[in-house]
């Protein structure tokens, strides 16, 4: 089955900076995935969440504030790993501590973190070779 139909393989970014988003797609496709990049101003509320089982959020972004945000994706369901990317990381993992599928990565981090993250949840399938 080809990665573009696989939602482990597939993640929707949503961040406010542009070059960030540019890197985050470099970074996702060099780990093997599929990035899509989606304008907050679109609303959040209408990401297709059945493409992909990986959101990368920009903590900023999921209103009214990260928990309420991840407990309405939580309730549609979508039980996805949700990566939240912030300045101030210690916040975040405090409030997520106890969280499953919720991963926390401070800026500034490099792209090696960022797959990690993800591939500690939806590790690669076998090869068949």
């Amino acid at each position: 089955m080809p990665a573009a139909s696989i939602p482990e393989a597939s993640a929707i970014v949503v961040v406010r900076d542009p070059v960030l988003a540019a890197s985050l797609e470099l970074a996702l496709v060099a780990g093997g995935l599929n990035a899509f990049l989606f304008d907050a101003g679109q609303g959040l509320d209408r990401l297709p969440m059945s493409i992909a089982m990986t959101l990368i959020i920009d903590d900023r972004l999921a209103k009214p504030d990260p928990a309420t945000f991840a407990a309405g994706l939580r309730a549609r369901p979508w039980d996805g790993l949700i990566v939240l990317i912030t300045d101030d990381s210690e916040v975040m993992e405090e409030a997520f501590r106890r969280s499953e599928r919720i991963a926390v990565l401070e800026m500034p981090f490099i792209s090696a973190d960022l797959i990690a993250v993800i591939r500690a949840v939806w590790p690669p399938a076998p090869s068949t070779s």
